[in-house]
Order: C-alpha cells, then structure tokens, then sequence
C-alpha cells in the first residue's frame, strides 16, 4: 500500500535521528532516495555517484543557492522529484533570559530559512510536474512552547508548522501536498543532550508520559511515509502529531 517504487525521494538531515530513519524506510519500499546532510563529504555535483541509493549529498540548508544546486541536480538527473522531507535541524538548550542573538540566529538559519529554501526549490519541480509531496518535521514544542527546549528551537519549530500550511495553499492547486510531524520526545543524537542536562526532570517526565517512553525514530519515519504516499491524497497543510500521547489535541 506504501509503494514507492520508481519514485524519486529527496530528504535532508539524512545522516542521523529521524532523517536517517526515513531514509531506510523510504528504501524499504522502493525509492530512488537522494540523501542530503552537511556531515556528507563534500563532492563535487560531476563526482557524485548516482549508481548509489542512497545518494549522500553534502548540503548546509543555509545556504540558498547550494539547496537549489542540489535541488535542481537532481531534477536533472532524474527528470522528477516525487517527495521531499526536511528533516535537518538543530537544537540549543539555553534559558530565554540568556538568549544570545547569535544562537537565536543560527537555530533560525538552520531550522526555518532551511526549510523555506527547500520548500521553495522543489515546489518549482513539483509545480512543473503537477504532483509532489513534502514533509516538513515540526515538533510539539512548537506547538507548547516546550517543556525543556530552548525558546528558539521551539519558535523555529512553529514557523516551520505555519510555514507548512503556507506552502500548502500554493502547492494545492498544481496537485502538490505539504504535510508537517510534531514529534514528541524522539530518542534521537539530538536528544541526548536532555539526558545529559536534566536528567532528573527526564526522569519525571517519562515517568508521567502516558506510554512511560520517548519515541523512536523509525515510529516518526513511519508517519512521514505515510503522508507522502497516496493514502494520505486527501491530507494538506495537516499537522500529524506523533508523541504516544504527551499532547493530546
């Protein structure tokens, strides 16, 4: 029901946590995936071995003209490009009183302008080819405020969310859907530093989270394949909760 076969799937954040998860699970069924990360070596675009799946391409989601680089070789490539996940992002941990404008600043480049840049280069492909998907990874906090994250990743967090509904309206009309996931607590590299922090309000929190866990990757990667297949066609501008209950709306 989930076949992907033949298809061209373009992820970022695909060397770890949730973006790596996906990456099998987009393999698992049959996709041609374009994995793209900035702990990728860096290779030139005429180097880049597109035998391989999946194909590793070094990317900072910074930088516009390299997203769209990236983005557009691989349209040229493979002539289409059928779903796109932005799952690329960072997390910082500091109190809002002690807010720096340069952590704020790089939180923001990397988990907003990173998902505008991508969204944008490939609705251009998709609009060409009236049909795409794209799945953006939110998060809880950037619905609750979060209860240990940092105040930037949690604002970053609800852009991306809003940023979704955006894309969206603009995407419906050339047959493109535009879906975001609000995680919850993941079990991810990302989320080790929680652990390591404030280990015992970890304690307290699992201990009162309805399912007594966090998540794991692969249970969010399935809920991303999910809304880029054909099962979800009548799902856009969506925002899936996957958090085994800490949210309940």
């Amino acid at each position: 029901m989930l076949d992907f076969n033949g298809k061209v799937v373009f992820i970022t954040g695909a060397n770890c946590g949730i973006g790596a998860a996906t990456v099998a699970r987009f393999l698992e069924r049959g996709a041609r995936v374009m994995g793209a990360d900035i702990t990728y070596p860096s290779v030139e675009p005429g180097k880049i071995n597109f035998k391989e799946n999946p194909i590793k391409i070094h990317l900072d989601v910074k930088n516009a003209k390299k997203v769209t680089g990236a983005i557009n070789l691989v349209a040229e490539k493979y002539g289409r490009i059928d779903v796109a996940v932005n799952a690329a992002g960072i997390l910082r941990l500091y109190p809002i009183l002690e807010q720096k404008e340069e952590d704020w600043d790089e939180v923001m480049a990397v988990n907003v302008k990173g998902v505008l840049f991508v969204c944008q280069a490939v609705m251009k492909v998709m609009m060409r080819q009236k049909s795409g998907s794209i799945v953006n990874i939110g998060s809880t906090s950037g619905i609750t405020g979060g209860a240990l994250a940092g105040a930037d990743y949690s604002a970053s967090k609800a852009a991306v969310i809003c940023l979704t509904k955006s894309f969206a309206k603009a995407g419906a009309p050339y047959g493109i859907r535009v879906n975001s996931i609000a995680p919850g607590g993941i079990n991810t590299p990302m989320s080790e530093i929680y652990y390591e922090k404030f280990p015992e309000a970890m304690k307290r929190y699992i201990a009162a989270h309805p399912m007594k866990r966090w998540g794991e990757p692969g249970e969010v990667a399935s809920a991303i394949v999910f809304l880029a297949s054909e099962e979800a066609s009548y799902m856009t501008g969506t925002c899936m909760h996957v958090n085994g209950g800490s949210l309940m709306i």
